[in-house]
Parts: structure tokens; C-alpha cells; sequence
């Protein structure tokens, strides 16, 4: 497996520059897929904003009587 992966990792160490070409697109789809990233984080955080405080210690954890009202 070792003689298979050798290869492959240095071969970008080989490699000439490949003078490509990025379009304003490219850089468009980059920055969605970055603030997109940002607002799935930002969602998870918010559903799970108390349990992450009860970890902590920062926050203890409501009885069940007043999750229910």
C-alpha cells in the first residue's frame, strides 16, 4: 500500500506551474461556499445554543416541569 501512495503524494512536488485561468466565478462560488459554511455553523450553534452552555457549566440545565410550559 505504502509503494502505491508514494507516488501520488510527491507528485505534486513534481509538477510544472500549470498557468491556469480562474474566472470571477470561481472566486464568486469560493466566497458562497465559505459564508455558507459560516451559516451552517451559525445554525448549529443556535439549536443547540443551552446544551452547549450546560456543558460548560456556564448554565445548569431547566427541570422538566419548566421545559413543559
Amino acid at each position: 500500500m505504502f509503494k502505491l501512495m508514494l507516488p501520488l503524494l510527491t507528485l505534486p512536488l513534481i509538477c510544472a506551474n500549470a498557468h491556469a485561468y480562474l474566472d470571477p466565478g470561481t472566486g464568486s462560488m469560493l466566497l458562497q461556499v465559505v459564508l455558507g459554511g459560516v451559516a451552517a455553523v451559525a445554525v448549529a450553534v443556535k439549536l443547540y445554543w443551552y446544551k452547549i452552555l450546560s456543558i460548560l457549566g456556564i448554565r445548569k440545565e431547566l427541570p422538566e416541569e419548566d421545559i413543559a410550559e
